[in-house]
């Protein structure tokens, strides 16, 4: 045991070790700031604080990481440090673009294991022979299955997108109108033990490891893996959105997890198990697009006022008013624009009562009163906003 205790710690030190863990907090700061120049640009204040993107994830990440180590040390799993210098050459160069699209599990760890899978194939000369040699060492069934796991916990937190944690856009569309659309983001940094070719942990059973390369003591690295997503819901409310998305991934990635879980017996399935993973993406993008192109949901409504979004912390946020939900009526006042939204909340100025319809068409109140230093216009945002722009200026 206090070998044990002993390795965990000195896991962890490394994990200070990992330069993807420093990128990653660069990253975020760089997503955010921009994100903030371009809400402040559309709607004149800023709606989300700084590092938003990665809220709202550590539990499940902390979660999950303690769920992935279990199975890279059960299954004995040995990765060595070029591999770590690997992911995080993979992972810093797709996050380049600033688009968390393409910090999926299915491309960054994917790529990884085509290049596992072709490396024997590189020149000799081309690449150090002890960088090599390490990395051949890796079990690619076993990277094909944390790679399915990863690409499960992906849809998972889309499944739990909240509706107040997606990010409102005011666009032009083709037509030349003025629409509005969320985008629904997040980035998650999950940190993952595994075993270490280095250290005083011996095997402790026959059957321990499984993919473990051949070596007498070992010891335990943490270390980051960087998950990210981006889609933008235009045609639907970007909560249902996401939990569509949510759940075509995880179809996708449980039936890579079985390939990849075969591929134990068939080396070649690992690769396999990557082509259906990256395929079965491109596919849930290309529906997710179709649907997409149908009749935008944040636009002008006849019935009412859209709301496109609500600032964190002001009267419409303590409200319960949801992103995509219509506002009929103001202080018993029927609106239909903007314009009709800001008389009515002139009327009574000390107590706001709204009448909203929601998702299923039924119709609530709410209501709330209102002190000095409450949010402008109850921190409202709309397609149409001229009015609070102004006064938000």
């Amino acid at each position: 045991m206090e070998i044990w205790l002993n390795e965990i710690w000195r896991g962890f030190i490394r994990l200070g070790m990992q330069p993807l863990l420093y990128w990653s907090i660069l990253l975020l700061f760089l997503i955010s700031v921009r994100r903030m120049k371009q809400e402040r640009k559309r709607f004149g204040t800023r709606v989300y604080d700084i590092f938003t993107e990665g809220r709202s994830t550590w539990k499940i990440s902390l979660i999950s990481g303690l769920f992935l180590s279990l199975f890279l040390i059960g299954a004995g799993v040995v990765l060595p440090y070029e591999f770590f210098l690997l992911v995080a050459a993979v992972s810093i160069l797709f996050s380049l673009p600033l688009k968390l699209r393409l910090l999926s599990p299915v491309y960054t760890v994917g790529v990884t294991i085509v290049f596992l899978y072709f490396l024997p194939w590189i020149p000799e000369g081309e690449v150090p022979e002890s960088f090599i040699s390490n990395l051949t060492s890796v079990s690619l069934p076993a990277l094909a299955i944390l790679m399915s796991l990863l690409f499960i916990i992906e849809g998972i937190i889309l499944t739990k997108t909240s509706s107040r944690r997606t990010f409102p856009e005011r666009i032009v569309s083709s037509r030349g109108k003025k629409i509005g659309q969320h985008r629904v983001k997040k980035i998650a940094l999950i940190p993952m033990a595994s075993l270490f070719p280095s250290g005083m942990i011996e095997p402790l059973a026959p059957w321990w490891p499984v993919f473990d390369i051949a070596g007498s003591a070992y010891g335990i690295v943490v270390f980051p893996i960087l998950l990210g997503y981006e889609w933008i819901a235009r045609a639907q409310s970007p909560k249902f959105s996401a939990i569509t998305l949510g759940k075509q991934t995880i179809g996708i990635a449980v039936l890579t997890m079985f390939t990849a879980a075969a591929s134990i017996y068939i080396p070649l399935l690992s690769i396999i198990a990557v082509g259906i993973a990256a395929v079965g993406r491109i596919i849930i993008y290309m529906l997710h697009k179709s649907r997409e192109k149908s009749k935008p949901y944040f636009t002008q409504d006849h019935r009412g006022v859209r709301i496109l979004g609500t600032i964190p912390g002001s009267p419409a946020d303590e409200m319960d008013l949801l992103p995509g939900e219509l506002i009929v009526k103001v202080n018993g006042i029927p609106v239909k624009s903007v314009h009709e939204f800001y008389e009515a909340l002139q009327i009574n100025r000390a107590f706001t009562k709204v009448e909203v319809r929601d998702f299923r068409g039924e119709n609530r109140f709410e209501q709330r009163a209102m002190y000095e230093g409450d949010h402008h216009q109850l921190g409202l945002l709309f397609v149409e906003e001229a009015s609070y722009e102004s006064a938000a200026l």
